[in-house]
């Protein structure tokens, strides 16, 4: 498929439209100094730490070990190797938006793949910023764009195997791999959901004796062996990392625990994106599901009246089928790892997509136009709430900005959501400050084994008895032995707190209770703080 095939829509208007409303997605993260993407920061750190231990002679080496054998971490690396010819921050929003980019051509890629009109594309547009972009889940993100490229060749390799085609499947499951292990699952299962259904559409005339049957089971296989080895790397990388601790990949309190099935059929919407505080971004993706079952009810009410049939050749139910089945039977916590079964309601949306009948002429115009209006109102909707998070979020970059190079900093966050999106967006300032002044930061996710940047053992510094990370700033305890590893505290005071500087005891106080006279102050703008509690002493909670 050329580019120039894939990055059209048909008539001009329409393909302006379309990709109008994924640019303005992509275009939203290049509007702000901070990204609405929880973890985001602590990702970008670590892509910062791994840049710097490419070189043999970096001290990043005393603290840290580069581990390129996971399933968690192309991110990091594609960062890494970026940030060596641009600003890592750049380099950091260029793969996100990138990666959602390319998810919106590999949806268009799809939709042409199955023969289906064009502009069923544009109903995805609406999950494009998903569950998992919000929370800066950014390697599951890039996977996710990936394994929708991967889907496309199964499928065209199921129709028709070509040599091309195969070996596209198997580099491209195994960057999935590479990337996460749990794109990589969704992929198996609705790869082999579509590439078992379009092998049966595509396989002709029933010959006698059940051949079709074979000859489609064949191609089938044909297409999904080459995901082989993308499986076969996760499972390596399981084992070793199981080795290492199998403790990591249980969550004893919360493991199997999720909401009841009417709560996440309820809710749909909300786990599906859920970002936005005005739940404006809920409302679409609504109204592209509504715009989907209008479409598919009015088309089989006209079968046989005005001439396609909703069954016909590229029209996939097996993959809506599968992942609503993941969605509703995956659980909150699974392999010890949280806010799993929402990262599937994007794969539900992509699904009701390709199972989109063929529309009649009658209702292809009107079906067409409200999609392209909605995607673009999509995309139009997060640039616009982009726009007023950095309006928000300026003071705190500045207050960053100020900061001494190469230190250690931790972050107490009162009120870590915004205004224009949710979910505790301020959670992990700290590391914007390990991305941007190239230091070390509290709660780094290089405790983690899966991540390829690593501590080691000797290097990481004793957990907090209370943790203040999140919503849990008055938990922070100068004096314990944690927070003294980390001795410049940012800090984003609650909405009513003192803002002029001139009355930076109420903050002081509020922190650092007894000790408020004996920190400094090294940064002030509007509810964000930064000070230095050097010389205070390690006596407080372990």
């Amino acid at each position: 498929m050329a580019p120039s095939r894939i990055f059209s829509i048909g008539p001009t208007r329409a393909s302006f439209w379309y990709w109008a409303g994924a640019g303005l997605v992509a275009a939203g993260l290049f509007e702000t100094q901070l990204l609405p993407c929880v973890d985001y920061p602590q990702h970008l750190a670590l892509a910062g730490v791994g840049r710097r231990l490419f070189a043999p002679d970096a001290p990043e080496h005393a603290a840290y070990t580069l581990n390129v054998f996971t399933y968690n971490g192309l991110f990091h690396l594609l960062v890494a190797a970026l940030s060596k010819a641009m600003p890592l921050e750049l380099a950091g929003r260029i793969v996100v938006a990138g990666s959602l980019l390319a998810l919106a051509g590999a949806v268009l890629a799809l939709v042409r793949a199955l023969d289906k009109p064009d502009w069923c594309a544009a109903l995805f547009t609406p999950a494009l910023f998903s569950f998992s972009a919000g929370w800066g889940f950014v390697n599951y993100v890039l996977a996710t764009a990936i394994a929708a490229w991967a889907l496309v060749f199964v499928v065209r390799s199921a129709r028709h195997p070509t040599a091309p085609s195969l070996v596209a499947v198997g580099a491209l499951g195994l960057a999935c791999a590479s990337a996460h292990v749990l794109a990589m699952l969704v992929l198996c299962a609705m790869g082999a959901a579509a590439a078992i259904e379009t092998a049966l559409r595509s396989a002709g005339p029933a010959p006698p004796g059940g051949r079709r049957v074979i000859r489609a089971a064949r191609r089938a296989a044909l297409a999904l062996a080459p995901l082989l080895a993308g499986c076969l790397y996760c499972l390596a990388v399981y084992r070793r990392q199981y080795e290492w601790d199998p403790g990591r990949y249980r969550d004893p309190a919360l493991e199997g625990t999720g909401p009841p099935l009417w709560k996440k059929a309820a809710l749909f919407t909300a786990y599906t994106t859920g970002l936005l505080r005005d739940v404006t971004d809920q409302i679409l993706v609504g109204l592209a599901i509504a715009l989907v079952a209008w479409v598919s009810v009015r088309a089989l009410r006209s079968a046989g009246r005005d001439g396609p049939r909703p069954g016909a050749p590229g029209s996939l139910v097996a993959p809506l089928a599968v992942a609503l089945a993941g969605y509703l039977a995956t659980p909150m916590v699974l392999v010890g790892t949280h806010l799993v079964f929402p990262r599937l309601g994007q794969w539900v949306v992509l699904g009701a997509v390709l199972a989109v009948p063929q529309v009649p002429p009658t209702l292809a115009a009107r079906a067409s136009a409200w999609a392209l209006r909605l995607g673009a109102a999509a995309g139009l909707n997060l640039a616009l709430h982009c726009a007023a998070f950095e309006w928000e979020t300026h003071d705190a970059s500045a207050v960053i900005d100020d900061l001494p190079e190469g230190r250690a900093a931790t972050a107490v966050v009162w009120e870590p959501e915004t205004r224009s999106f949710r979910n505790g967006v301020l959670t992990h300032l700290a590391g914007y400050y390990g991305a941007r002044k190239q230091g070390s930061w509290s709660f780094s996710f290089a405790r983690y084994l899966s991540v390829p940047v690593r501590f080691r053992p000797e290097a990481q510094p004793r957990w907090p008895a209370r943790g203040w990370e999140g919503a849990a700033a008055a938990a922070y305890d100068p004096r314990c032995h944690y927070a003294r590893a980390f001795p410049i505290v940012i800090v984003a005071a609650p909405a009513d707190a003192p803002r002029d500087e001139r009355a930076s005891g109420a903050v002081r106080e509020l922190v650092f209770a007894r000790d408020a006279a004996a920190v400094r102050l090294l940064s002030h703008h509007g509810r964000f703080w930064a000070f230095d509690t050097t010389g205070l002493p390690d006596d407080g909670e372990r």
